[in-house]
């Protein structure tokens, strides 16, 4: 006698082990590139917001299910495109401050 429940959560847990897996991956490469001390400290700072972009993304995606409907994702976008955005704009104030003074 086989437990049907068993076999029909296994097919299901495979993308939360591959998501779970590429969340690790991405903290690893995190990781790595905080620890890099030959590249610049902007690069180090534009890579890192880049891939905390894509983890975001790939939480509220997966996670809280975003992809579910075609406006949750558009509007998963649109946080994702604005936070990028604003990300981009404090780092270039920054760096023209830095350049001034």
């Amino acid at each position: 006698m086989t437990d049907d429940a068993d076999t029909a959560s296994g097919p299901a847990t495979f993308p939360l082990l591959a998501v779970v897996a590429l969340l690790a991956a991405l903290t690893a490469c995190e990781l790595v590139v905080s620890g890099m001390e030959d590249a610049g400290r902007a690069a180090r700072i534009t890579a890192l917001a880049g891939l905390l972009m894509a983890k975001v993304g790939l939480v509220l995606s997966f996670f809280m299910r975003a992809r579910a409907s075609r406006r949750a994702a558009r509007l998963t976008l649109l946080a994702v495109g604005v936070a990028a955005g604003v990300a981009v704009v404090l780092m270039l104030e920054t760096v023209f401050r830095v350049n001034v003074l």
